[in-house]
């Protein structure tokens, strides 16, 4: 049949994907069973050996007892450490919840703990030398009971009194310690609450000291009372801001009016009062009057050079000097007094005067009164601002004060707590069961065996994926066909020891075996229909898969439809077809190529139909005998005279002949092995093979074990058994064939197609 890897594919894609799960599980599985069964040996010694030690070892193990007690862990209440109160003698667990008491179990499993369990106990290893707490250890368990807070301690011991006695001292031991360190704990806080009291009792005085201090500085009784008052002053003090302001304009408007109407201002008003009551002055102004009267009547009666007239301005003169000087020295320099103010009758009331320096002064003093508001209104108003800063300074150190005064009193609180808690004699664990002398033993063989079994088998596995992984070869047909990415057209079986490098088409016809090589016979006609190939290039990835034999196989396979065959050895490095064929090679290629011989003188003739060129005697340099244009006519002779010509090639990353050979062929047939063909050999003969542009017609499968053979082919698991009970010739293979089922993955074409090619000849093959 015609493998087809693309409808497989589109199988698989096609396949819901539960099946497909179950699939990759079957294939996996499958996988792993066939490299156990390659394995088994050193998989079998490994767990057989592991069985053995262990086996051997539980013979050896002595029967241990197990004491065991119970600790339940507390943790005392306040008012248990303060000694009152309806909760006295009540116990709280540790953690809510009842959870694990991990720490508490770490303490009972430290090493101080176990030190003094071990002196008391005078424990000893079995050199009789003091038991380390580490192997104290490997004999103590300890488990928290589900639900509780309740911890069960457990140790080993050959003796039983022993076990018992070291789980009790245990347990004393760690509630002694407990004891001890909460009363050792209250006496190291009541110390340094004492250091510590001086410093905090010093920062709350200094705290207090710097309040008073801030409020003398700031003239602070009560801010908050200050900030009320300020808002009720600042209104009263805008009403009568508005009040004064108010009488002050009333105030203006009159003595504006009455100053406009004596054109004086306040001083002038003052300074006129005052030479208005002066004798002095009222008496040289009257002389003054009487004098400019006479000399008025004078002018009207004398010119200006008249002397009465000149006496008279004279004594004028004279009388205004005098009342200037004397106006001076009352009123004072810088005051311009009119002397017509200051004559009698000049039309001003006395009372008018009067009014208008009265009416200005209560005006001056308004005005003071309304600059004196003001400036209160600005003061009032910076305290205002001022507050929020001071009352911010002052909540500061009012509560660095209280700060100071609650470590204060919580200090002294602590103290007489820890006071109390240091006389307690109490822990937060108590003893719920002592060990009682454990009757019944235990070995622990049944449980090192089980372990024997699971460590074996886990060893044994691991040894069949460390061979694996260390094993580079392709081993399985399934294994190649995932490799190679060309289409199966044959899988060989593996043949039985005495079988392996001969020609069972020619010596054995009819056996099953040779009807694989017919089958890859019809495979190569039906993939190559339309135009088949005359000329075929035989070649592997490495040596010692068998390519030679498949080609000689395949030969005499063809030959026997009466086919015209032509088979030459072109493997002139390490020939062998001679050997297969039993001819011998003193002549052959070689001696074509360099010596003009005929090809009929020196071809064998095996068997009907098949015409063999053996490599002849090469002894240098084979790749220039390739290159040579003798083997192309060669070549091209034959193509006429024979339905096909198979050439026999070197593996492929061996030589470069392989490359030198594909320029001659219509195609290449690749031979590949399990078991000796590599990863990495694989993927060069690939790349190899790529570089050559010649098509690959197909692969061919040599030496596949019985059991890939029956899995993959239908014609491995029937087609031997109607061989097996029809044949004389393979029933000489009946016991092998039992031992060694093989396994063929075979094209996909029908059987009535193989019958057809097997009983029709083609003029090409």
């Amino acid at each position: 049949m015609l493998s087809n890897n693309s409808k497989d594919k589109n199988i698989n894609n096609s396949s819901s994907s539960p099946t497909s799960s179950r699939d990759s599980l079957d294939v996996n599985l499958s996988e792993y069973l066939v490299k156990l069964k390659r394995r088994w040996k050193p998989a079998l010694a490994i767990f057989l050996l592991t069985l053995g030690v262990t086996g051997g070892l539980s013979l050896l193990q002595k029967k241990t007892y197990q004491g065991e007690g119970k600790l339940v862990f507390k943790q005392l209440s306040a008012a248990d450490q303060v000694g009152i109160g309806e909760n006295a003698g009540r116990l709280d667990t540790i953690l809510p919840n009842q959870t694990p008491v991990s720490t508490q179990i770490q303490v009972l499993e430290s090493e101080p703990v176990i030190q003094q369990v071990i002196d008391r106990q005078k424990l000893t290893d079995d050199e009789n030398n003091p038991l380390k707490t580490d192997d104290f250890r490997k004999k103590l368990s300890t488990e928290l009971i589900g639900g509780t807070d309740v911890v069960e301690v457990r140790y080993k011991h050959p003796d039983p009194k022993i076990a018992a006695e070291v789980v009790n001292t245990l347990m004393d031991v760690y509630i002694q310690e407990q004891i001890r360190g909460n009363q050792s704990e209250p006496e190291a806080a009541k110390d340094f609450i004492n250091r510590e009291l001086p410093t905090i009792e010093s920062k709350v005085e200094q705290a207090e000291q710097n309040i008073s201090a801030f409020r003398s500085e700031n003239d602070i009784v009560d801010l908050t009372e200050e900030k009320k008052g300020l808002v009720t002053n600042l209104g009263a003090l805008n009403q009568q801001i508005s009040t004064t302001g108010s009488e002050l304009q009333g105030l203006q408007a009159q003595t504006s009016a009455l100053q406009s109407q004596l054109g004086l201002d306040l001083n002038q008003a003052v300074a006129t009062d005052q030479l208005a009551a002066s004798p002095e002055v009222q008496s040289i102004l009257g002389q003054l009057t009487e004098t400019e009267s006479s000399l008025a009547q004078e002018r009207q009666r004398f010119s200006e050079e008249h002397p009465s007239i000149i006496s008279l301005t004279e004594k004028k003169n004279d009388l205004n000097s005098q009342l200037k000087g004397l106006i001076a020295n009352t009123v004072g320099q810088g005051i311009n007094v009119s002397q017509g103010l200051l004559q009698e009758n000049n039309g001003i009331k006395e009372n008018q005067l009067e009014k208008f320096i009265t009416l200005k002064i209560d005006e001056l003093s308004l005005q003071r009164q309304v600059t004196s508001l003001y400036q209160s209104q600005q003061n009032y108003l910076k305290r205002a601002k001022d507050i929020p800063r001071l009352e911010k300074q002052e909540q500061e150190l009012i509560r660095n004060a209280e700060a100071a005064g609650n470590t204060l009193e919580t200090l002294l609180d602590n103290l007489q707590k820890v006071q109390i808690a240091a006389s307690q004699e109490s822990g937060n664990a108590k003893v719920v069961e002592y060990s009682s002398v454990p009757e019944k033993g235990a070995s622990g063989r049944t449980m090192l065996l089980g372990l024997g079994l699971v460590l074996g088998a886990f060893l044994a596995n691991l040894s069949v994926v460390l061979l694996e992984m260390q094993d580079r070869s392709l081993k399985t047909l399934a294994e190649i066909k995932k490799k190679f990415s060309y289409q199966t057209i044959g899988i060989i079986p593996l043949e039985a020891p005495n079988y392996q490098g001969r020609i069972v088409t020619r010596e054995e016809p009819d056996s099953f075996s040779s009807e694989v090589y017919r089958m890859i016979q019809a495979n190569l006609k039906f993939l190559t229909s339309d135009k088949p190939p005359k000329v075929i290039l035989v070649t592997s990835s490495v040596p010692e898969e068998g390519k030679s034999t498949v080609t000689a196989n395949l030969a005499a396979a063809i030959a026997q439809l009466d086919r015209k065959v032509l088979l030459i050895d072109g493997d002139l490095r390490r020939s062998s077809q001679h050997r297969l064929w039993g001819v011998g090679n003193n002549k052959g290629l070689k001696d074509i190529i360099t010596s003009n011989v005929s090809l009929a003188s020196v071809i064998a003739k095996p068997m009907p139909n098949l015409s063999l060129l053996t490599s002849g005697m090469v002894n240098s340099n084979p790749l220039a005998l390739l290159d040579s244009p003798g083997l192309s006519d060669l070549v091209g002779r034959s193509r006429r005279d024979y339905d096909l010509i198979l050439i026999d090639a070197p593996p492929l990353p061996v030589t470069a002949d392989v490359l030198t050979l594909s320029k001659l062929v219509d195609g290449i047939l690749f031979v590949t092995r399990p078991g000796v063909v590599e990863q990495e050999s694989a993927e060069l003969a690939q790349e190899t093979l790529a570089t050559t542009g010649q098509k690959v017609l197909g692969m061919v499968i040599n030496g596949v074990k019985a059991a890939d053979f029956d899995r993959y082919s239908y014609h491995g698991r029937y087609g031997k058994s109607y061989y097996t009970k029809n044949n004389s010739a393979t029933q000489n293979n009946d016991n092998w064939q039992k031992n060694n089922q093989v396994n063929q993955d075979l094209p996909n074409v029908s059987s009535k197609e193989k019958s057809a090619n097997n009983s029709v000849g083609s003029a090409n093959f």
